[in-house]
């Protein structure tokens, strides 16, 4: 028995003696400069992983993101938008009787050449010339900017005045939808 025991002791102590050997080159190779140099650049990798990951961030969920705005796009497109020019007058001649100036003249142009205009509208501009007094022109302006469909003043001039009444030429912008 005393034999077994130390056959047992002998190959405990080879054990121990490899598993320190192993430990040791395994210190070695982790406190070696390669070693280090290699967790350095890990470390620069994973930092510039999460760099990336964070700039890609605002694409995740890129399809839903696309696809309410396509329905926004619509939306806008019927609520704010005509197919018609005559819609146009009769909202501008509605404003103009509600704000009680006299509209003198109306002039459409378009404006697609040259333009990044998309196939799908059709820019238009609109020059309106009204007559009324100051606080009747100032209502017409400010209730065409507020109204349903988007009209977008570019420019205002003030022609003569005759009494209390004063000529305002308006240069407006808008898209025409096409009947797509």
């Amino acid at each position: 028995m005393k034999g077994d025991l130390r056959d047992v002791r002998v190959q405990f102590l080879i054990v121990a003696v490899v598993l320190l050997l192993v430990d040791a080159v395994a210190a070695g190779l982790l406190l070696s400069p390669g070693v280090r140099a290699r967790g350095a650049e890990y470390e620069q990798l994973r930092v510039e992983k999460m760099e990336k990951a964070e700039a890609t961030a605002p694409a995740k969920g890129m399809d839903q993101k696309i696809e309410a705005a396509r329905e926004q796009e619509a939306t806008f497109r019927e609520e704010r938008l005509t197919n018609r020019y005559s819609t146009m007058s009769e909202q501008i001649s509605g404003i103009a009787k509600d704000a009680g100036v006299t509209v003198l003249h109306v002039k459409y142009d378009q404006h697609n050449e040259g333009k990044n205009v998309p196939a799908t509208y059709e820019e238009v501009g609109i020059n309106v010339q009204i007559q009324g007094s100051y606080d009747q022109n100032i209502r017409f302006i400010n209730t065409l900017e507020r109204q349903k469909y988007m009209l977008l003043i570019d420019g205002v001039s003030f022609g003569g005045m005759q009494g209390d009444s004063l000529t305002v030429s308006l240069h407006l912008s808008t898209y025409l939808r096409n009947r797509t």
